[in-house]
This record gives structure tokens, sequence and C-alpha cells, in this order.
């Protein structure tokens, strides 16, 4: 049989000489949708480059920042899955602009990527523009959104219920028997910060609680919590488990006690919270359920390049007590 020279590949498919040559050589810089088809005509004329059967798919990750450890925890688990599943990733932190953001999901498409994960993106905020995921899809790049929803937008979202978290926590607090009870939150333009307000309004009454709005950190949480103190809560829910660490903060510089003078419910379900003193009582994201999801949703078989239609998944979270929630100072030995 005649070799299989470039220029066949390049007829049969449509595109140059050169990009043939990128694909066959495992080289970063052609999209998906065009290195699938690439591939794909290679081995139907006959070519038998070890690059047709040993180059894995390519998926991008990426995260806003890894200060939060809510975001080295999915990364591990995104990579994780994607190893099993036999993807090749890329990854990309420090997304905290839609400019940024943007750029980082063009230079994944341009490295090949055929798919990309999102991790509270810049698709939460309801202010932000959606042409960069528009770019990408229009591209032939499958994307996966996690904790937030966008209308308009073809893509897979995968979210943790702000919901019955809230609901969760409320439900907890109220049966060691706290009255005044605040909420601690970041950016109320975010889709899963309105989530947690909406639930929160709803299920305590507006003269009993109270709504702190900082941001998803340390810092966050610590200004919160003297925000709440101030206004008589004896118990405080946090969007973060970060949030609730700087809350615990705040409380001992006041010289009180948690949970004794300010029960605090953290959310995410970080490791540190388990191993902090005293351990965290948080409402646990199901990280690897969502991982598992969300690199199934962008890797499908090779030469299927086009988004799949919309599709949202909620999925629900587990609340674990440990020690940073008891009843309030005023009910100690009144409860049956």
């Amino acid at each position: 049989m005649a070799k299989v020279r470039l220029i066949d590949i390049a007829r049969k498919t449509h595109v140059s000489e050169a990009t043939v040559s990128r694909v066959l050589a495992g080289k970063p810089g052609v999209n998906a949708a065009t290195r699938d088809k690439v591939l794909a005509a290679a081995r139907s004329l006959g070519r038998t480059d070890d690059v047709l059967d040993d180059a894995a798919p390519l998926i991008g990750l990426v995260v806003p920042n890894i200060e939060n450890p809510i975001f080295s925890l999915f990364l591990e688990r995104l990579e994780a899955e994607a190893r099993a599943a036999n993807l090749e990733t890329l990854v990309s932190i420090n997304t905290r602009s839609e400019e940024q953001e943007a750029a980082s999901m063009q230079r994944l498409a341009r490295a090949g990527a055929r798919g990309i994960v999102i991790v509270s993106g810049q698709h939460a905020h309801d202010e932000t523009s959606i042409e960069h995921y528009l770019a990408c899809v229009d591209n032939g790049v499958k994307l996966c959104l996690v904790n937030g929803v966008r209308p308009g937008l073809d893509a897979s979202f995968i979210s943790t219920d702000d919901s019955k978290a809230v609901v969760l926590a409320l439900e907890h607090l109220r049966h060691l028997g706290h009255e005044r009870v605040g909420l601690a939150v970041g950016d109320e333009h975010t889709w899963p910060v309105r989530g947690k307000v909406s639930a929160f309004e709803q299920h305590w009454s507006h003269e009993y609680g109270c709504v702190a709005y900082t941001d998803f950190s340390l810092a966050g949480g610590y200004q919160a919590a003297l925000e709440l103190y101030d206004q008589g809560c004896t118990a405080m829910v946090c969007g973060s488990d970060q949030m609730a660490l700087g809350a615990i903060s705040a409380i001992r510089d006041l010289g009180l006690r948690v949970p004794r003078d300010m029960s605090v419910v953290g959310y995410d379900g970080i490791p540190l919270g388990a191993n902090h003193t005293p351990a965290l009582t948080t409402v646990r994201q199901p990280v690897p359920m969502i991982a598992r999801a969300a690199v199934r949703s962008v890797s499908s078989a090779a030469g299927e390049s086009r988004q799949a239609p919309r599709a949202v998944f909620v999925v629900p979270p587990e609340l674990v007590v440990r020690q940073t929630t008891s009843p309030p100072a005023n009910a100690i030995g009144l409860k049956a």
C-alpha cells in the first residue's frame, strides 16, 4: 500500500498540510473539532502513526483561584476523573475577571481542548457577558459550568443545591434552639448567592434573620461575624468554609467562644474544616459526584464535537455536624 501523505489527509479534511502535521505530531494549537477530523481521516486512509493510537483527548479545567481550598479539591477530583477516562488535562487558574477567563478559554481551545470544565466562573455573575462561552461552543468546544446557571447558553450546568444547603443548616440551628440567625455570603449579583439568600428569607423570619454581604474569604467571614454578632445573632450560616474559619477568628478576637457564644456553620466541606479546632460543622458539596459528571459531559467520543443540548443538573449537599454548633448559651440546659 502506498504511503499516506500529508497532502492526502489535508485534501480529505480541507485543512492545511501544516495543520495535519501538527495533529500527527501531537502538538498543540489545533482546535478539538479539527484535530478529531484529521485523526479520523488519517485512520480511514490507513495511516498508522503512534499518535493515532496514543493521543489522549484533551480537556481544560478552569478555576478562579487556588487560595480557597475548595477549588484545589475540585481540581484534584477533576484530574482524577480525567485520568480514569484516559483524558489529558490542562489547568488554568487565577481567572478572577471576565477578561482573564476569556483569555484562558481561548488558550485551552487553541491547545486542542475538546471540552472545558469551569468551576465557579464568570457564568455565575449575571452582569458579565457570555460571548466568550458562545465563541467556544461555536468552535466545537463542549462546556460544563459548575455552580451557576446562565440562560441563552448551550452547555452542561452542574450545581450543588444552594437552597437545600441553607435549609439543612437552618433546620439544624432551629433544632438547637437558635432564634436569631445570620447568613454570611459574597457578591449578591451571583446565582449561588441569590439562591442561598432566597432560601434563607423563605425559611427564617425577617424579624430574626440578618444577611451580611462580604466575600467568600477568611477576611469576608471575619467582617461578617462582627456585623452579625452586633445584630444579636447567636448563630451564623456561612457561604463557604473559608468564611466560617474567618468568622471563628473574629468571635475569638471578641473574647468569646465558638460555639457557646456563636454557632458557626460552613459550606463546602474542605478537609481543613474537619481538622480545625473546634472541628467545623458544614454543609458538604458532593465534589466527587460533580467532578465525575462534569468530566463525562465534556469527554464525548472522538469525532463528536458538537455541544450536547443544554442540560442542568442539581445535586444534593450533605450536613456534617461537628463541634462549632450547639444550643445558644441562654438555652443550654433548658431544652428537653
